[in-house]
């Protein structure tokens, strides 16, 4: 059943967590679904489930984490979850260059169980993790190798820090927007699209409400303000410059919105 017109049915989709030991894969899942941080290092031994239930864009989701040791002795135990995946969090610690260089390894892992990566239906994430190190210190991977990496892969990049909270939402958030994109049969052609068009896109085809499509408050709302709105998501989905699944479908709904609210604002000035 689809959920585009903001049915009951809750959307399933399940997450997989990669990357070396004690890079924090479990602290991010747990700031993230119990909003604590959990300071103890607890090593996960194969393969912890959990699961939540979020909103995303208006839809609801029943969200399923599986997160994996990151010990090579576990590598056989992790192939048995890959295919059924609709997303995959990869990290890497900024303090320790060896998990950053890990990345190759572990991409080499999922093209082995999956093949080539356009052959993949699977969202993917990269995160880097405990940015809260503070200045350089005992920092050992910069922003713009993290993003370079993953721009590389056409893959989004987002720094996080479980200990503050920082990026968390933000890269839930697009994972789980493009993960549910895949699962709707919208598939970026020639790689990933940048994850904030992949929001406005999913955001204007799924919401119901116009002001929510625009990103608006219903309070003290001008022409001005939903002329602005239209103009840069406009810039973001027109067809013309964007080739992202669900760009055209996206513009003629961002198109209907303005014109409701251009409308419903000018019988309440008359």
């Amino acid at each position: 059943m689809d959920n585009r017109n903001g049915s009951k049915h809750i959307s399933r989709i399940r997450i997989l967590s990669l990357g070396n030991p004690g890079v924090g894969k479990s602290c991010l899942i747990k700031r993230y679904c119990e909003k604590r941080f959990v300071n103890k290092y607890v090593p996960t031994v194969g393969i912890d489930y959990g699961s939540t239930a979020v909103e995303v864009d208006g839809r609801k989701v029943s969200v399923h984490f599986f997160d994996t040791s990151g010990s090579p002795l576990f590598e056989e135990v992790r192939s048995e979850f890959y295919r059924d995946m609709q997303g995959i969090l990869l990290t890497y610690d900024v303090t320790d260059r060896s998990s950053f260089i890990a990345l190759d390894a572990w991409l080499a892992e999922l093209r082995h169980n999956l093949g080539q990566m356009d052959e993949w239906n699977l969202a993917v994430i990269v995160c880097g993790t405990r940015t809260d190190t503070g200045g350089t210190g005992g920092r050992q991977v910069s922003e713009a190798d993290g993003k370079g990496w993953a721009d590389k892969h056409n893959f989004p990049h987002v720094l996080t820090s479980a200990a503050l909270g920082n990026g968390i939402n933000q890269a839930f958030h697009t994972l789980f927007v493009q993960a549910l994109q895949l699962k709707d049969g919208i598939r970026p052609p020639g790689g990933a699209v940048d994850p904030e068009v992949v929001q406005a896109i999913h955001r204007l085809i799924h919401m119901t409400d116009d002001f929510e499509k625009m990103g608006l408050s219903r309070r003290s709302i001008s022409k001005e303000e939903v002329n602005k709105a239209y103009r840069r998501l406009a810039a973001l989905v027109h067809p013309d410059k964007c080739k992202a699944a669900g760009a055209e479908e996206a513009f003629k709904t961002l198109t209907q919105a303005r014109n409701n609210l251009l409308k419903i604002l000018t019988e309440t000035t008359v």
